[in-house]
């Protein structure tokens, strides 16, 4: 989400579509993603309980995709 785990830092395995127990999702690395660890325990836990993305682009306009200003652009 950042980078940072991209150039190697603080890395760990994120699951792209969330395992919720299942062994074969858990271990299929096609599921996985590098992501730093603050990303990983902050903002993709905030995005698979519902909520949005934080960030702006320098219009101001949110980063996240799924933010109600971003809908049909």
């Amino acid at each position: 989400m950042c980078g940072k785990a991209l150039r190697g830092r603080d890395a760990v395995v994120d699951h792209i579509v969330p395992h919720r127990g299942d062994a074969a999702l858990f271990w299929d690395e096609g599921n996985w993603q590098a992501l730093c660890k603050f990303c990983h325990d902050s903002r993709k836990q905030r995005v698979e309980h519902g909520g949005l993305v934080g960030g702006h682009d320098e219009n101001g306009m949110p980063l996240d995709r799924a933010h109600p200003w971003n809908v049909g652009m």
